[in-house]
C-alpha cells in the first residue's frame, strides 16, 4: 500500500525506528498528499488547503477566541489571538491558557521581531487581557523553537522575567550554509536525512526560501546579534528555565540538545525530553501516544510555574 501512495515514507529510512501508530497516521493522513516542498510555491499560495496538514483547524468561530491586531517597530501590523475561556465552564479552569502569535514567515528575522514585540506588549498591557504580567511563559515549535530561543534571551536583557520557555524541535543554528547533510556537525543529520516529514532536502528547501537574497538585507541580518541567527552561540546566563523537546527521528534533534547541553552549563534550569519513534512535527499528531505525551508534558510543566 505505502508504495503506491504519493507521499511514501523514504525506503532509505528504517522502519523499525518508527512507532508504529506514527506509521499508521503517516499513511492515512499525510502520505495521501504529495510532499510540498515539491510542489511549485505558487501552486501552494493558491491552493492552500489543497495541501494544509490535517491539524491545521480554524478555532476562530469560538465565542472565547478573540484576535488583537499588534505591531512591530518596523510598523508591521500583525494578528495575535487570545483564548479565554470561561474559567467556571472550562475543563481546564484557571488556565494557564495561549496567546498566539501569527509572525512573519519571511524575511528571516521580521517573525523573531513580531514575536518579541507581542511579548513586551502583553507584559506591558497584560491586564488589559486578562493576562498577568509577571507570570508569562513562552513557546514554539520548529522555527517557532528558535524564535522562542531567541527571545528567552531578548526578555533577560530586557529585564522581563519569564516563566518557562517550551522549545521544540528547534534549529539552533540556521543558515549554516551547509547544503549536504554530511558536511553537518551534527550526527542525527545524516542518521536522519531520509527521515519522515522533514528529511534534510526539505529543510534545504525551507532555508533556501528563507534565507536573504540581496545583499542589503544580509547585511542588515549580519549587523543584529548573533544569537538572533544561532541562538547556540548566544549568551546563555540568566535566561529563564526551558524545556526542550527533541524528536528523535529529526534532522534537527540534536542541534536542539546541545542548546540544552549549553543551556546547563550556563546555570540554566533545563528538561531535555527526546521522543523517541516519531519525527520533527509528531506534537501536532494528537492520535499517536507520543503526541499526547508531549501535550501532557508541556501542560504539567505550565501548571507547575504558573502555580495553576
Amino acid at each position: 500500500m505505502a508504495s503506491s501512495l504519493p507521499a511514501p515514507i523514504n525506503p532509505k529510512f528504517p522502519l523499525s525506528r518508527l512507532d508504529d501508530d506514527f506509521i499508521e497516521y503517516y499513511n492515512k493522513y499525510l502520505a495521501i498528499k504529495p510532499a510540498t516542498h515539491n510542489i511549485n510555491v505558487e501552486e501552494l499560495k493558491a491552493n492552500p488547503q489543497k495541501y494544509a496538514s490535517p491539524w491545521a483547524r480554524d478555532f476562530s468561530y469560538e465565542p472565547f477566541v478573540n484576535d488583537i491586531q499588534l505591531k512591530s517597530d518596523d510598523g508591521h501590523e500583525f494578528t495575535t489571538r487570545l483564548y479565554r475561556p470561561d474559567p467556571r465552564t472550562s475543563p481546564f479552569g484557571e488556565g494557564p491558557y495561549p496567546i498566539h502569535v501569527n509572525f512573519h514567515e519571511h524575511l528571516f528575522g521580521k517573525g523573531h521581531d513580531d514575536a518579541w514585540a507581542a511579548i513586551q506588549w502583553v507584559h506591558e498591557h497584560g491586564p488589559e487581557i486578562g493576562a498577568r504580567p509577571d507570570s508569562i511563559s513562552i513557546g514554539g515549535i520548529s522555527a517557532g523553537g528558535h524564535i522562542s530561543a531567541v527571545c528567552q534571551q531578548l526578555a533577560r536583557d530586557a529585564g522581563i522575567d519569564l516563566k518557562l520557555a517550551v522549545i521544540a524541535v528547534p534549529a539552533t543554528v540556521t543558515g549554516d550554509g551547509k547544503p549536504d547533510a554530511a558536511d553537518s556537525p551534527f550526527p542525527s543529520a545524516v542518521e536522519n536525512e531520509f527521515a519522515p516529514c522533514l528529511s534534510w532536502q526539505r529543510l534545504e528547501f525551507f532555508r533556501n526560501i528563507y534565507e536573504p537574497k540581496s545583499e542589503e538585507v544580509k547585511q542588515e541580518l549580519n549587523a543584529r546579534p548573533v544569537f538572533i541567527r544561532k541562538p547556540l552561540e548566544g549568551n546563555l546566563r540568566g535566561v529563564c528555565d526551558t524545556y526542550i523537546a527533541t524528536a528523535d527521528c529529526d534532522p534537527l534533534r540534536d542541534e536542539g540538545e546541545e542548546y540544552g547541553q549549553r543551556l546547563v552549563k550556563a546555570g540554566v534550569k533545563v528538561t531535555t525530553r527526546r521522543y523517541t519513534g516519531v519525527p520533527h512535527p509528531f506534537m501536532h499528531m494528537l492520535h499517536i501516544k507520543k503526541g499526547q505525551l508531549y501535550i501532557s508534558d508541556i501542560c504539567t510543566a505550565l501548571k507547575a510555574v504558573h502555580g495553576a
